[in-house]
């Protein structure tokens, strides 16, 4: 019986110590480290089995599982130089000699091929892996010094730079300690513990496993998701005696769940009499300045209940809760101060105001922004027949609230629009009106919520792109990965709306009236077709997220004004019919008309006289009866009919190429057969570009 040799399941811990860290930085932090790990373990070539990271506000935790003992042994043969390059009369030239240098070999280590009539030297390179532990050593402090942070900073002699100080470095294989230097620390067995529970004690470890074992008794959750989990449990039960709910609020828990190691919940009270301001006003002041959660009685209504989060045991948190209801209540005062001192001031009469508020540097103030707005929502609202004075005076006052009290203040400068809608409502506006105001910054992101109304949505996408235009006008297009001013996320956001709220309009026109606008005020123009190459790529990265494949988006984009929503149906319907056994073979079919005829062509008389076969014919005859039929279809958007119309001629066009041979040599056929099937393919292609679907043929 042959014995099988056991794997033995390595283990190996890095664990990064640190003050701690803004919540906001944490989690793409960690994603890097592992995609930095991954990367490094694979370019020398250490298996493993998975990696796992985990953060908490001051730790970064990797922990890899089944990693090789070694590193693989490396075996290829190398291609040298030309041997008349490496060779002169029968000795070894200087390159020859550095070539054998370079990779540690002798002259009989080398063997002469032959490769398309050229002899070349080539050698067999061998190299013994490493341990692995080593290979880890060598990477682990470049991975920690690429960790990228939206601030860095100084706080040693070797001045490394990082978002916090680094306090510790704890690094394993197994057993072994894996010694490494970074930032004046040198890698060690020790971590600390909890801040406050066990006084940021140090603790030995003695292996991975015993660190998790260490980690949990001490109370400390290394799992974000997990943290959240125990937030909103501990918060239900809590208010559960109140007869109380809590405010859903996303955001607000990743950030707190963040920023905590260990978690004591705690309810607090502020004064009823604040509860007449509106409520986004409370919930900002609660959530921006204080991270305080929102409470609700069962129907939904707001009370004068807060949630509070802190990291450490149930300690004192009476007396803090209480602290931090005297802070609220200043908070809350200012808040009342602002509301009562803008709604002395009818919204409108802060127009002027916006004289003094600069737009973009070198473009102007947001006066200036708010006539293009007005003048492009009404060539927007004719073209989509709107209520062209109604419309106008919406993209009049929608940046009224940008010089009121309540916005101008940092804390709540999240609410401009809702707080303008809130004053216009006040003062008596019409609701299409307050609503429109209330709403047109929204969407902020995608999945965001959308504007209630269809003007609100109509200004928000003019906002929008006239932001967008601006900044590439004034010169911030995004390059890279770099986007300062999220010009990328505001084309996403367009996008996201216009789909949300089935807007029917080629985008192509919208940024057309927009950069007349930047010209007729300032001069300035730029090229159209950048922002609308730079649309369409946004457009393939939005419709991958929704899980249309690559081939299909293109072949939409490909014929695409950036009629966003019409680009999506069509889309939509191509990938459901790709799940139908037919499919290839009539996107085969349908191709070979787009393959036939040349990129340039641009068509001519079609002579019916010409066809002298009977499948030319039929195809010919199928085509012109069912024209007016496609062209109605594709006007009323019906692509589902659109497409089953078009796949339907693929009987005709299998018998037609079959029989017919297009590039005869006979002139004035070959270019009748050309014309006919640019007709065709003339036609088709209004619906998609159909030669940009990959055929899968086996």
């Amino acid at each position: 019986m042959v014995e099988t040799k056991k794997i033995k399941n390595n283990k190996v811990l890095l664990e990064i110590g640190f003050e701690e860290i803004p919540a906001d930085y944490l989690k793409s932090a960690l994603l890097k480290l592992k995609e930095l790990t991954e990367k490094s373990l694979s370019e020398n070539r250490v298996e493993y089995k998975k990696i796992e990271t985990h953060y908490t506000v001051r730790r970064f935790v990797l922990y890899i599982e089944g990693i090789s003992e070694k590193q693989k042994d490396l075996s290829y043969e190398k291609k040298g130089p030309k041997y008349t390059i490496a060779y002169k009369n029968g000795k070894l030239t200087d390159i020859g000699i550095n070539f054998l240098k370079s990779n540690n070999l002798k002259e009989n280590d080398i063997k002469i091929k032959e490769e398309k009539n050229e002899k070349y030297l080539f050698v067999h390179i061998f190299e013994k892996g490493k341990k692995s532990q080593d290979i880890l050593k060598e990477f682990f402090s470049g991975i920690i010094k690429n960790l990228s942070f939206p601030k860095k900073m100084k706080w040693e002699e070797t001045n490394f730079l990082f978002a916090r100080p680094i306090r510790w470095i704890l690094c394993l294989f197994n057993d072994r300690i894996i010694k490494f230097y970074l930032a004046s620390i040198i890698s060690s067995n020790k971590t600390k513990t909890h801040k406050y529970i066990f006084n940021n004690k140090y603790i030995t470890i003695k292996n991975p496993d015993d660190y998790f074992k260490i980690i949990k008794k001490s109370g400390i959750i290394l799992d974000q998701e997990e943290r959240k989990n125990i937030i909103l449990k501990e918060i239900e039960k809590k208010l559960e005696n109140y007869k109380l709910k809590l405010i859903k609020d996303d955001g607000l828990l990743e950030k707190l769940a963040s920023s905590v190691e260990a978690i004591s919940v705690m309810i607090g009270e502020f004064d009823k009499r604040f509860l007449y301001l509106p409520e986004k006003v409370i919930i900002t002041a609660m959530r921006e300045h204080q991270r305080y959660f929102a409470v609700c009685d069962l129907q939904g209504k707001l009370t004068n209940y807060f949630v509070n989060i802190k990291d450490g045991k149930d300690i004192n948190n009476d007396f803090i809760v209480k602290k931090h209801a005297e802070v609220l209540y200043a908070r809350l005062s200012d808040a009342e101060f602002f509301y009562n001192e803008d709604l002395k001031n009818k919204l409108e009469n802060n127009l002027t105001s916006l004289k003094q508020a600069i737009f973009i540097t070198g473009l102007g103030t947001m006066f200036e922004k708010v006539e293009r707005l007005i003048s492009t929502a009404a060539k927007v609202g004719e073209f989509l027949g709107f209520n062209i004075e109604l419309i106008q005076k919406i993209a009049k006052l929608c940046k009224c609230d940008l010089v009121t009290n309540m916005v101008e203040e940092k804390e709540f400068a999240v609410l401009r629009g809702y707080m303008g809608g809130v004053y216009l409502e006040k003062q008596g506006e019409s609701k299409e009106v307050y609503l429109a105001v209330r709403d047109h910054y929204l969407p902020n992101f995608v999945s965001d919520e959308l504007p209630e109304t269809k003007e609100g949505a109509i200004i928000s996408l003019i906002d929008k792109m006239d932001n967008l235009c601006g900044f590439f006008i004034a010169g911030f297009k995004p390059t890279g990965s770099k986007d300062p001013y999220a010009v990328r996320r505001q084309a996403l956001n367009i996008i996201y709306l216009i789909l949300g709220k089935k807007i029917d309009i080629k985008l192509k026109e919208i940024i057309s009236f927009v950069l007349e606008e930047y010209k007729k005020q300032f001069n300035k123009e730029y090229d159209i077709n950048e922002i609308i190459d730079f649309f369409k790529q946004r457009e393939i990265n939005y419709l991958k997220d929704e899980g249309i494949d690559y081939d299909i988006t293109n072949a939409v984009i490909e014929i695409s004004e950036l009629s966003i929503l019409d680009d999506f149906e069509k889309a939509k319907v191509l990938q459901e019919k790709r799940k139908e056994k037919d499919f290839n073979s009539i996107i085969f079919a349908i191709s070979r008309i787009n393959n036939i005829v040349p990129e340039k062509y641009e068509g001519g008389q079609i002579n019916i006289d010409l066809f002298d076969c009977q499948e030319e014919k039929n195809l010919y005859n199928k085509f012109i009866s069912n024209k007016e039929k496609l062209i109605e279809l594709l006007n009323t958007k019906k692509y589902k009919d659109v497409f089953e119309l078009i796949a339907n001629f693929k009987p005709e066009i299998d018998e037609y190429f079959e029989k017919v041979l297009v590039m005869t040599d006979e002139e004035n056929k070959k270019l009748n057969r050309l014309n006919m099937l640019f007709e065709m393919k003339k036609e088709f292609n209004k619906f998609i570009d159909f030669g940009r679907i990959v055929v899968d043929r086996v």
